[in-house]
């Protein structure tokens, strides 16, 4: 169930993030060709760019977490024996869970807060609420994805048990 679950939390994240890429940088170019060859341009291109970036940010970090790609304190990590490399894998899911819970209730009540406002974004004029709902989003996917670490941790050292 958790492979399951992985494959497709990684296909989900990998195409939002490749749909908003790819939009963000055909808008770029397109900002780029109408300010340049036309001598105008397109006056939402630059607030829709910065919260597409915004977004395929935060959707990055869940994915990140899966890859083991996020900053790691490599020196530590190298003087840890590795017997104890378990433990400091663990301890920091663990870290990473609470951290992501903190961002999922404060980006909850700033979501909660600009809808409840109603604000809306200068050019655009979307629901800024629509743009912070990626912070929740994003931290209950970090939370599921630092499970997903503490329970293949947890299941290494038995399958390593059973293969002796």
């Amino acid at each position: 169930m958790l492979t399951k679950l992985n494959l497709y939390l990684d296909k989900i994240e990998g195409a939002c993030i490749a749909i908003i890429l790819g939009a963000a940088s055909i808008l770029t170019v397109t900002q780029v060709f109408f300010r340049y060859a036309l001598n105008d341009s397109i006056f939402w291109a630059e607030e829709a760019i910065l919260y597409l970036i915004i977004a395929m940010s935060f959707l990055s970090t869940s994915l990140g977490i899966r890859k083991g790609s996020h900053i790691t304190v490599d020196l530590l990590k190298s003087l840890i024996p590795n017997r104890l490399k378990p433990l400091f894998f663990f301890i920091s899911a663990l870290i990473g869970i609470v951290f992501a819970m903190a961002l999922l209730y404060l980006g909850g009540l700033l979501f909660l807060n600009t809808l409840e406002r109603g604000q809306l974004s200068s050019s655009l004029r979307i629901p800024i609420a629509a743009i912070y709902a990626f912070i929740p989003i994003t931290a209950m996917l970090q939370i599921i994805r630092y499970g997903q670490m503490i329970c293949e941790l947890s299941i290494a050292p038995i399958q390593a048990s059973k293969n002796d």
